[in-house]
């Protein structure tokens, strides 16, 4: 994706408009602890796309997502980009992509690239996300540090209100944003009711990831 950047509008120059689409999502969720919790990001791709026609996946890696949704949905048309060519894609630059989707995804991707790269990854699924269609963008949950700090190709954190602007900078409006937390009942338990306010003193969440559903004006 690194070839890309010098296409792209740098970020520092829009500083004021992402600004902006961060405090309106500040004022949809005041905190983290007022951002609804899902358990898996595939549950909330199936619960905002009652039916589902075409998607593109975004850091596609594996192609995991198509496995895993074709238990939902029979028959969609599935295409991948990634700038890995050790895999089979359908496309390995941005450049490349084409056609128009009812979804995109982004999942675990946009905290591994600059805000540059990110702002011309989410305009290109604009692009070519048909009018009404959504984006769904994952990534780690800041409120829960190890989950960010594990992995040393992380580049960019995302706070929830962030991840909220810049998707809706892009070109895409914010639709809702959730937290993903799918430990074991008795853990989900203890971590939910019992340890909450201490997490809440702490300024720390117990959900490991959050993820933007954004929607492109019809």
């Amino acid at each position: 994706m690194k070839n890309n950047e010098s296409n792209d509008t740098p970020i520092a120059t829009d500083w004021s408009q992402l600004y902006q689409y961060r405090r309106a999502t500040q004022k949809r969720y005041p905190s983290i602890w007022h951002v609804p919790l899902r358990k898996r990001h595939h549950q909330v791709v199936r619960q905002e796309t009652p039916a589902l026609d075409s998607l593109l996946e975004l850091g596609a890696g594996a192609r995991n997502l198509q496995d895993e949704l074709k238990k939902t949905y029979s028959e969609f048309d599935y295409k991948s980009f990634d700038i890995d060519r050790q895999r089979f894609h359908d496309f390995y630059s941005l450049e490349e992509i084409n056609g128009e989707y009812q979804v995109a995804c982004m999942f675990e991707v946009i905290e591994h690239v600059t805000p540059t790269i990110a702002l011309n990854t989410l305009q290109t699924a604009f692009r070519h996300v048909k009018p009404g269609g959504k984006i769904f963008v994952t990534t780690p949950n800041i409120y829960y540090p190890p989950e960010y700090l594990r992995d040393a190709t992380h580049i960019t954190p995302w706070c929830y209100d962030e991840l909220g602007g810049i998707v809706q900078m892009a070109g895409f409006e914010l639709d809702k944003i959730y937290r993903l937390h799918q430990d074991p009942l008795l853990t989900k338990i203890l971590r939910r009711y019992l340890t909450r306010p201490l997490f809440q003193l702490l300024g720390l969440d117990f959900a490991k990831q959050i993820i933007a559903v954004g929607k492109k004006p019809a």
